[in-house]
Protein backbone atom coordinates (compact mmCIF):
# COMPACT_ATOMS: atom_id res chain seq x y z
CA UNK A 1 0.00 0.00 0.00
CA UNK A 2 1.51 3.30 -1.07
CA UNK A 3 1.34 6.39 1.13
CA UNK A 4 0.70 9.76 -0.47
CA UNK A 5 3.55 12.13 0.19
CA UNK A 6 2.69 15.78 0.81
CA UNK A 7 5.11 18.63 1.12
CA UNK A 8 4.64 21.22 3.92
CA UNK A 9 3.50 23.83 1.35
CA UNK A 10 0.77 21.47 0.05
CA UNK A 11 -0.49 20.82 3.57
CA UNK A 12 -0.94 24.55 4.23
CA UNK A 13 -2.36 25.55 0.83
CA UNK A 14 -5.92 25.53 -0.49
CA UNK A 15 -6.57 23.98 -3.89
CA UNK A 16 -8.46 26.16 -6.35
CA UNK A 17 -8.95 24.76 -9.84
CA UNK A 18 -7.64 26.60 -12.87
CA UNK A 19 -11.18 26.83 -14.22
CA UNK A 20 -12.39 28.67 -11.12
CA UNK A 21 -9.36 30.97 -11.20
CA UNK A 22 -10.07 31.90 -14.81
CA UNK A 23 -13.75 32.42 -14.09
CA UNK A 24 -13.09 34.63 -11.06
CA UNK A 25 -10.32 36.59 -12.79
CA UNK A 26 -12.26 37.40 -15.95
CA UNK A 27 -15.48 38.10 -14.03
CA UNK A 28 -13.67 40.58 -11.81
CA UNK A 29 -12.05 42.20 -14.84
CA UNK A 30 -15.42 42.52 -16.57
CA UNK A 31 -16.97 43.85 -13.37
CA UNK A 32 -14.27 46.50 -12.93
CA UNK A 33 -14.54 47.48 -16.61
CA UNK A 34 -18.34 47.74 -16.48
CA UNK A 35 -18.27 49.71 -13.24
CA UNK A 36 -15.83 52.12 -14.88
CA UNK A 37 -18.08 52.36 -17.97
CA UNK A 38 -21.15 52.93 -15.81
CA UNK A 39 -19.45 55.64 -13.75
CA UNK A 40 -18.18 57.33 -16.88
CA UNK A 41 -21.58 57.23 -18.56
CA UNK A 42 -23.35 58.28 -15.35
CA UNK A 43 -21.02 61.25 -14.86
CA UNK A 44 -21.20 62.15 -18.54
CA UNK A 45 -25.01 62.16 -18.53
CA UNK A 46 -25.11 64.04 -15.22
CA UNK A 47 -22.61 66.65 -16.40
CA UNK A 48 -24.51 67.09 -19.67
CA UNK A 49 -27.79 67.58 -17.79
CA UNK A 50 -26.04 69.93 -15.36
CA UNK A 51 -24.62 71.99 -18.22
CA UNK A 52 -28.08 72.30 -19.78
CA UNK A 53 -29.54 73.24 -16.41
CA UNK A 54 -26.74 75.73 -15.76
CA UNK A 55 -27.28 77.29 -19.18
CA UNK A 56 -31.02 77.72 -18.54
CA UNK A 57 -30.25 78.97 -15.05
CA UNK A 58 -27.85 81.68 -16.18
CA UNK A 59 -30.22 82.73 -18.96
CA UNK A 60 -33.00 83.20 -16.40
CA UNK A 61 -30.74 85.06 -13.96
CA UNK A 62 -29.34 87.41 -16.61
CA UNK A 63 -32.80 88.03 -18.10
CA UNK A 64 -34.23 88.95 -14.70
CA UNK A 65 -31.27 91.15 -13.78
CA UNK A 66 -31.47 93.11 -17.04
CA UNK A 67 -35.23 93.62 -16.66
CA UNK A 68 -34.88 95.23 -13.22
CA UNK A 69 -34.35 98.97 -12.80
CA UNK A 70 -31.26 99.15 -10.61
CA UNK A 71 -32.02 102.63 -9.31
CA UNK A 72 -35.57 101.63 -8.32
CA UNK A 73 -34.22 98.50 -6.67
CA UNK A 74 -31.74 100.58 -4.63
CA UNK A 75 -34.43 103.05 -3.55
CA UNK A 76 -36.67 100.14 -2.56
CA UNK A 77 -34.06 98.76 -0.19
CA UNK A 78 -33.23 102.18 1.24
CA UNK A 79 -36.76 103.47 1.82
CA UNK A 80 -39.33 101.06 0.38
CA UNK A 81 -41.64 98.56 2.07
CA UNK A 82 -42.92 95.07 1.42
CA UNK A 83 -45.54 94.91 -1.33
CA UNK A 84 -45.46 98.61 -2.20
CA UNK A 85 -45.68 99.56 -5.86
CA UNK A 86 -41.96 99.23 -6.58
CA UNK A 87 -41.72 95.89 -4.74
CA UNK A 88 -44.77 94.58 -6.61
CA UNK A 89 -43.37 95.64 -10.00
CA UNK A 90 -40.01 93.98 -9.41
CA UNK A 91 -41.70 90.84 -8.03
CA UNK A 92 -43.93 90.66 -11.11
CA UNK A 93 -40.81 90.97 -13.30
CA UNK A 94 -39.34 87.99 -11.48
CA UNK A 95 -42.52 85.96 -11.89
CA UNK A 96 -42.56 86.74 -15.63
CA UNK A 97 -39.19 85.00 -15.86
CA UNK A 98 -40.68 81.97 -14.10
CA UNK A 99 -43.45 81.86 -16.69
CA UNK A 100 -40.86 81.50 -19.45
CA UNK A 101 -38.95 78.85 -17.49
CA UNK A 102 -41.11 77.14 -14.84
CA UNK A 103 -38.16 75.28 -13.35
CA UNK A 104 -36.89 78.63 -12.01
CA UNK A 105 -39.30 78.36 -9.09
CA UNK A 106 -37.30 80.52 -6.72
CA UNK A 107 -36.18 84.00 -7.87
CA UNK A 108 -35.18 86.80 -5.55
CA UNK A 109 -32.97 89.86 -5.34
CA UNK A 110 -30.39 90.72 -2.71
CA UNK A 111 -27.63 93.18 -1.90
CA UNK A 112 -24.24 92.94 -0.26
CA UNK A 113 -23.34 95.80 2.06
CA UNK A 114 -19.65 96.75 2.08
CA UNK A 115 -19.32 96.44 5.87
CA UNK A 116 -20.96 92.99 6.00
CA UNK A 117 -18.41 90.58 4.64
CA UNK A 118 -20.09 87.29 5.52
CA UNK A 119 -23.73 87.95 4.65
CA UNK A 120 -26.18 89.36 2.13
CA UNK A 121 -29.61 90.93 2.59
CA UNK A 122 -32.78 90.00 0.69
CA UNK A 123 -34.80 92.66 -1.07
CA UNK A 124 -37.53 91.22 -3.35
CA UNK A 125 -38.92 87.70 -3.77
CA UNK A 126 -41.03 86.28 -6.58
CA UNK A 127 -43.15 84.39 -4.03
CA UNK A 128 -46.62 85.87 -3.54
CA UNK A 129 -47.58 87.09 -0.12
CA UNK A 130 -49.76 84.65 1.87
CA UNK A 131 -53.44 85.07 0.98
CA UNK A 132 -52.83 86.83 -2.34
CA UNK A 133 -54.62 85.28 -5.28
CA UNK A 134 -52.09 84.17 -7.89
CA UNK A 135 -52.32 84.85 -11.58
CA UNK A 136 -54.09 81.93 -13.40
CA UNK A 137 -50.95 81.51 -15.49
CA UNK A 138 -48.89 81.04 -12.34
CA UNK A 139 -51.39 78.48 -11.00
CA UNK A 140 -51.04 76.43 -14.18
CA UNK A 141 -47.24 76.64 -14.04
CA UNK A 142 -47.18 75.70 -10.35
CA UNK A 143 -49.31 72.63 -11.08
CA UNK A 144 -46.72 71.45 -13.58
CA UNK A 145 -43.72 72.30 -11.45
CA UNK A 146 -42.30 69.53 -9.27
CA UNK A 147 -40.47 72.05 -7.06
CA UNK A 148 -42.61 74.75 -5.49
CA UNK A 149 -41.64 77.07 -2.65
CA UNK A 150 -44.52 77.82 -0.24
CA UNK A 151 -45.57 81.40 0.50
CA UNK A 152 -44.44 81.27 4.14
CA UNK A 153 -40.88 80.92 2.93
CA UNK A 154 -40.97 84.41 1.39
CA UNK A 155 -38.13 86.51 2.87
CA UNK A 156 -38.80 90.07 3.95
CA UNK A 157 -36.82 93.10 2.90
CA UNK A 158 -33.54 93.25 4.85
CA UNK A 159 -33.65 89.59 5.98
CA UNK A 160 -30.07 88.37 6.24
CA UNK A 161 -28.50 85.29 4.73
CA UNK A 162 -25.03 84.26 5.97
CA UNK A 163 -22.54 81.39 5.97
CA UNK A 164 -24.56 79.41 8.50
CA UNK A 165 -27.65 79.65 6.31
CA UNK A 166 -25.81 78.36 3.24
CA UNK A 167 -24.27 81.48 1.73
CA UNK A 168 -21.65 80.50 -0.86
CA UNK A 169 -18.73 82.46 -2.35
CA UNK A 170 -20.49 82.35 -5.72
CA UNK A 171 -23.61 83.98 -4.28
CA UNK A 172 -21.49 86.58 -2.48
CA UNK A 173 -19.69 87.40 -5.73
CA UNK A 174 -22.99 87.52 -7.63
CA UNK A 175 -23.39 91.25 -6.94
CA UNK A 176 -20.43 91.95 -9.23
CA UNK A 177 -20.28 89.03 -11.68
CA UNK A 178 -22.66 86.39 -12.98
CA UNK A 179 -22.03 82.83 -11.87
CA UNK A 180 -23.63 79.52 -11.02
CA UNK A 181 -23.03 76.89 -8.36
CA UNK A 182 -21.40 73.62 -9.37
CA UNK A 183 -23.24 71.34 -6.93
CA UNK A 184 -26.91 70.66 -6.29
CA UNK A 185 -28.43 71.38 -2.91
CA UNK A 186 -31.65 70.05 -1.40
CA UNK A 187 -34.37 71.23 0.96
CA UNK A 188 -37.88 70.13 1.85
CA UNK A 189 -39.25 71.22 -1.54
CA UNK A 190 -36.78 69.66 -3.95
CA UNK A 191 -33.23 69.68 -5.25
CA UNK A 192 -31.89 72.89 -6.72
CA UNK A 193 -29.08 74.56 -8.58
CA UNK A 194 -28.53 78.25 -7.95
CA UNK A 195 -27.18 81.02 -10.17
CA UNK A 196 -26.66 84.76 -9.78
CA UNK A 197 -26.39 87.87 -11.96
CA UNK A 198 -25.68 91.49 -10.92
CA UNK A 199 -28.23 94.31 -11.15
CA UNK A 200 -26.85 97.59 -12.53
CA UNK A 201 -28.08 101.15 -12.05
CA UNK A 202 -28.23 103.81 -14.75
CA UNK A 203 -24.55 104.60 -14.21
CA UNK A 204 -23.57 100.99 -14.89
CA UNK A 205 -22.67 100.29 -11.27
CA UNK A 206 -23.70 97.01 -9.59
CA UNK A 207 -26.24 97.72 -6.86
CA UNK A 208 -27.53 94.23 -6.12
CA UNK A 209 -28.04 90.82 -7.66
CA UNK A 210 -30.70 88.40 -8.81
CA UNK A 211 -30.57 84.90 -7.40
CA UNK A 212 -32.31 82.02 -9.17
CA UNK A 213 -32.96 78.63 -7.57
CA UNK A 214 -33.79 76.31 -10.46
CA UNK A 215 -35.41 72.95 -9.88
CA UNK A 216 -32.95 70.18 -10.77
CA UNK A 217 -35.62 67.56 -11.47
CA UNK A 218 -34.24 67.02 -14.99
CA UNK A 219 -30.81 66.12 -13.60
CA UNK A 220 -32.34 63.74 -11.05
CA UNK A 221 -34.47 62.12 -13.76
CA UNK A 222 -31.42 61.65 -15.98
CA UNK A 223 -29.52 60.02 -13.10
CA UNK A 224 -32.46 57.77 -12.26
CA UNK A 225 -32.92 56.80 -15.90
CA UNK A 226 -29.24 55.91 -16.24
CA UNK A 227 -29.43 53.75 -13.11
CA UNK A 228 -32.66 52.05 -14.24
CA UNK A 229 -31.48 51.30 -17.77
CA UNK A 230 -27.70 50.97 -17.68
CA UNK A 231 -27.29 48.99 -14.44
CA UNK A 232 -29.66 46.13 -15.45
CA UNK A 233 -28.09 46.03 -18.92
CA UNK A 234 -24.62 45.81 -17.41
CA UNK A 235 -25.79 43.15 -14.96
CA UNK A 236 -27.23 40.97 -17.74
CA UNK A 237 -24.08 41.51 -19.81
CA UNK A 238 -21.87 40.42 -16.92
CA UNK A 239 -23.95 37.26 -16.45
CA UNK A 240 -23.75 36.44 -20.17
CA UNK A 241 -20.02 37.08 -20.29
CA UNK A 242 -19.59 35.05 -17.09
CA UNK A 243 -21.31 32.09 -18.76
CA UNK A 244 -19.18 32.53 -21.88
CA UNK A 245 -16.02 32.66 -19.76
CA UNK A 246 -17.14 29.53 -17.89
CA UNK A 247 -17.52 27.53 -21.12
CA UNK A 248 -14.28 28.92 -22.53
CA UNK A 249 -12.48 28.07 -19.29
CA UNK A 250 -13.97 24.59 -19.44
CA UNK A 251 -12.70 24.12 -22.99
CA UNK A 252 -9.26 25.45 -22.13
CA UNK A 253 -8.79 23.53 -18.88
CA UNK A 254 -10.35 20.21 -19.96
CA UNK A 255 -7.17 18.87 -21.67
CA UNK A 256 -5.06 20.22 -18.79
CA UNK A 257 -7.28 18.37 -16.30
CA UNK A 258 -6.91 15.19 -18.36
CA UNK A 259 -3.15 15.61 -18.31
CA UNK A 260 -3.29 16.19 -14.55
CA UNK A 261 -5.36 13.04 -13.99
CA UNK A 262 -3.05 11.04 -16.27
CA UNK A 263 -0.02 12.31 -14.35
CA UNK A 264 -1.66 11.29 -11.08
CA UNK A 265 -2.34 7.77 -12.39
CA UNK A 266 1.20 7.49 -13.73
CA UNK A 267 2.50 8.64 -10.37
CA UNK A 268 0.69 5.66 -8.85
CA UNK A 269 2.36 3.31 -11.33
CA UNK A 270 -0.37 3.03 -13.98
CA UNK A 271 1.39 3.78 -17.27
CA UNK A 272 -1.49 2.58 -19.44
CA UNK A 273 -2.76 6.10 -20.25
CA UNK A 274 -4.06 6.97 -23.70
CA UNK A 275 -3.10 10.60 -24.39
CA UNK A 276 -3.56 10.48 -28.16
CA UNK A 277 -6.90 12.42 -28.09
CA UNK A 278 -5.08 15.35 -26.47
CA UNK A 279 -2.55 15.83 -29.26
CA UNK A 280 -4.58 14.78 -32.25
CA UNK A 281 -6.64 16.96 -34.53
CA UNK A 282 -5.92 19.39 -37.34
CA UNK A 283 -5.55 22.54 -35.21
CA UNK A 284 -2.78 22.34 -32.64
CA UNK A 285 -1.78 24.52 -29.74
CA UNK A 286 0.61 24.48 -26.79
CA UNK A 287 -1.54 21.99 -24.87
CA UNK A 288 -1.41 19.53 -27.79
CA UNK A 289 2.35 19.84 -27.88
CA UNK A 290 2.54 19.40 -24.11
CA UNK A 291 0.41 16.24 -24.31
CA UNK A 292 2.57 14.78 -27.06
CA UNK A 293 5.79 15.56 -25.19
CA UNK A 294 4.25 14.19 -21.99
CA UNK A 295 3.31 10.96 -23.75
CA UNK A 296 6.87 10.56 -25.08
CA UNK A 297 8.24 11.28 -21.63
CA UNK A 298 5.92 8.70 -20.06
CA UNK A 299 7.00 6.04 -22.57
CA UNK A 300 10.65 6.76 -21.81
CA UNK A 301 10.04 6.71 -18.07
CA UNK A 302 8.17 3.42 -18.42
CA UNK A 303 11.05 1.91 -20.48
CA UNK A 304 13.56 3.07 -17.90
CA UNK A 305 11.48 1.64 -15.10
CA UNK A 306 11.31 -1.73 -16.88
CA UNK A 307 15.08 -1.71 -17.33
CA UNK A 308 15.56 -0.77 -13.70
CA UNK A 309 13.27 -3.58 -12.62
CA UNK A 310 15.21 -6.05 -14.79
CA UNK A 311 18.48 -4.78 -13.40
CA UNK A 312 17.14 -5.04 -9.86
CA UNK A 313 16.10 -8.63 -10.52
CA UNK A 314 19.56 -9.44 -11.92
CA UNK A 315 21.20 -7.81 -8.95
CA UNK A 316 18.88 -9.75 -6.67
CA UNK A 317 19.97 -13.01 -8.30
CA UNK A 318 23.61 -12.07 -7.92
CA UNK A 319 23.03 -11.11 -4.32
CA UNK A 320 21.22 -14.39 -3.62
CA UNK A 321 24.01 -16.38 -5.29
CA UNK A 322 26.57 -14.55 -3.24
CA UNK A 323 24.64 -15.28 -0.08
CA UNK A 324 24.48 -18.96 -0.93
CA UNK A 325 28.22 -19.09 -1.70
CA UNK A 326 28.94 -17.35 1.55
CA UNK A 327 26.83 -19.84 3.43
CA UNK A 328 28.63 -22.75 1.67
CA UNK A 329 31.98 -21.19 2.51
CA UNK A 330 30.97 -20.83 6.10
CA UNK A 331 29.97 -24.51 6.21
CA UNK A 332 33.08 -25.79 4.46
CA UNK A 333 35.37 -23.72 6.61
CA UNK A 334 33.88 -25.02 9.85
CA UNK A 335 35.66 -27.55 12.13
CA UNK A 336 32.66 -29.86 12.02
CA UNK A 337 32.80 -30.02 8.23
CA UNK A 338 36.52 -30.80 8.28
CA UNK A 339 35.95 -33.63 10.75
CA UNK A 340 33.25 -35.02 8.51
CA UNK A 341 35.60 -34.83 5.56
CA UNK A 342 38.31 -36.64 7.59
CA UNK A 343 35.89 -39.39 8.64
CA UNK A 344 34.68 -39.78 5.07
CA UNK A 345 38.29 -40.10 3.87
CA UNK A 346 39.05 -42.75 6.47
CA UNK A 347 35.89 -44.67 5.59
CA UNK A 348 36.85 -44.62 1.90
CA UNK A 349 40.33 -45.84 2.80
CA UNK A 350 38.90 -48.78 4.82
CA UNK A 351 36.59 -49.65 1.98
CA UNK A 352 39.53 -49.68 -0.44
CA UNK A 353 41.54 -52.04 1.84
CA UNK A 354 38.64 -54.41 2.25
CA UNK A 355 38.14 -54.43 -1.47
CA UNK A 356 41.75 -55.42 -2.05
CA UNK A 357 41.63 -58.24 0.60
CA UNK A 358 38.52 -59.73 -0.93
Amino acid sequence: MTQEIRTPSEEKSVFVSLRIKLLITFTLLFLVAFVAVFLWFYNFATNLAMENLRSDLMAAALTAARAIDGDAHQRLYESGEMDDETYTQIAETLRSVIRTNPKAAGIYTYIHLPDEEGQVRFVVSSILAPGVEPDPRDVEIAAQNECEIPAYERPAIDDTYNWDDGLSPTMLAGVTEAGAETELWADDWGEWLSGYAPIYNAAGEPVGAVGVDMCAVDVIQVQDQVRRTVLPALGVTILILGAVVFFLAHGITRPILKLTNAADQIGQGDYEQDLSPLHGGFVRDEVNTLAQVFEIMVSKVYAREQKLRQRVEELQIIIDEGKRQKQVDEITDSEFFRELQERARKMRAIDDIESQDG
